[in-house]
């Protein structure tokens, strides 16, 4: 009887062992296991918030982690994976997800169900990190567009509070800009109508283009579709045009709106030196602006809506973490990204590091955050869509804007150039 008793304790606590560590070759903790993770953010001692304590709970387990050069790191990733030295863990952005499929590996159904995560993670990640209710990805945290505003300039201007709307954004630059003799702006509305001196000028054109209802790309990633009519109780337009002439109106000579040209300063210098009263851009912008002129008397708002009738809409740009799928210890990867993805992980982390969580149950907890709790909200409102090649399409996209201003480009015919030329991307997947 006694050793009938000793055996099943012993399957229980290796069945136990095996469960908690996700399955497979991950039910030995005597295994010992190096996972290689890379990222193009986050220094090595912000990480280690998170690898520290995974590292003390699984003793066998070591993590190296590498932060990349942005500016190389998806060619040094692809040449890697390419090469069969990829790391196990890595970071790609939102948009890339579809053309790493082939190269990354989901997450074991007894580790991470597809609910839980539905449940978990707000809906522009599920969007983004699954495909057939398949898991490839968790997201650390997750950045959606805020409107920064200079409330010195707004006061000046008689202006209350920041624009709701785009009607209301419209009016306030009506008021807020001046322009001296040479027709350079010494105060601008907002940092709007150009791309080669707006940050992230494509990045607002797309939140444009997703709050008239756009859907930039057919979903089923063969064709752009930005400029496509659409039929609404028996009317057409055309909403990726509208979204077009809304943003380059800002830098139009002609427009009511003109507030902004070539000559203008770069947008985030404006913003920063007070020649610019609004400036749309991401929580990491506060970071810069702490530098450029910790003085300014500035906050944040929600970025304005085309119609508040219509639910919210927002703009995600983020980086999520996927495992190789050459790496031989998979379970452990993913064990990993899920240990650091949780509740507990992250208030951990955000309470060192103030990031807008990726979490619905942690967003609750910022929203009152005087930081961040605007880019948290927008969170929960935030979209993205498909791109075949997000480094050529942003291009293609920042072209068109300046062809509209600085080559007089008609909006119908910059609009279809540019989905012609996005056509192209899908033919060399």
């Amino acid at each position: 009887m006694k050793s009938k008793i000793k055996l099943v304790a012993a399957v229980l606590a290796i069945s136990t062992l095996s469960l908690g560590c996700g399955g497979g070759s991950k039910n030995s903790v005597n295994q010992e296991v190096t996972l290689r993770y890379w990222r193009p953010f986050g220094d090595s001692q912000e990480m280690l918030t998170l690898i520290n304590e995974y590292e003390d709970k699984h003793p066998n387990v070591r993590i190296e982690y590498t932060k990349k050069n942005i500016d190389t790191y998806e060619d040094d990733l692809l040449d890697a994976l390419a090469s069969g030295n990829g790391p196990d863990v890595f970071a790609i952005n939102n948009s890339w997800t579809p053309k790493y499929l082939d190269k990354i590996v989901p997450a074991p159904t007894q580790l991470i169900t597809y609910r839980n995560y539905k449940d978990t993670f707000v809906d522009v990640v599920v969007k983004d990190f699954t495909k057939n209710e398949e898991i490839y990805g968790v997201a650390l945290s997750v950045d959606s567009l805020g409107l920064f505003y200079n409330k010195d300039l707004m006061g000046t201007a008689g202006i209350a509070t920041p624009p709701k709307t785009w009607t209301e954004l419209q009016n306030d630059v009506q008021v807020i800009t001046t322009q001296d003799r040479t027709g350079y702006f010494t105060r601008s509305g907002v940092a709007m109508g150009l791309n080669i001196n707006v940050n992230r000028a494509v990045d607002i054109l797309y939140l444009l283009m997703l709050q008239r209802g756009v859907i930039p790309w057919s979903s089923d990633g063969l064709l752009p579709t930005f400029g496509q009519s659409v039929s609404v109780n028996g009317s057409f337009s055309e909403p990726g045009n509208d979204a077009l002439k809304f943003y380059t109106d800002f830098a139009n000579p002609a427009s009511s709106y003109y507030n902004w040209n070539a000559s203008s300063d770069y947008s985030i210098d404006a913003f920063a030196n007070g020649r610019a009263a609004y400036l749309y851009s991401y929580s990491y912008t506060r970071d810069t602006l702490k530098q450029k002129a910790p003085n300014l008397n500035y906050d944040v708002a929600a970025v304005p809506q085309p119609n508040l009738d219509q639910p919210a809409v927002n703009f995600a740009n983020y980086f999520g973490e996927v495992v190789n799928k050459q790496t031989k210890n998979k379970e452990w990867a993913w064990d990993f990204l899920n240990f650091i993805s949780s509740k507990d992980s992250l208030d951990k982390y955000y309470a060192q590091y103030k990031y807008p969580s990726s979490r619905k149950d942690l967003i609750e907890l910022q929203i009152t955050d005087p930081e961040i709790g605007v880019f948290a909200h927008a969170n929960l409102t935030a979209k993205s869509f498909y791109k075949p090649d997000q480094e050529r399409f942003d291009a293609i996209i920042g072209t068109m804007i300046d062809n509209v201003i600085l080559r007089g480009t008609d909006i119908f015919d910059a609009i279809n150039q540019a989905e012609s030329q996005a056509a192209t991307l899908t033919q060399v997947r």
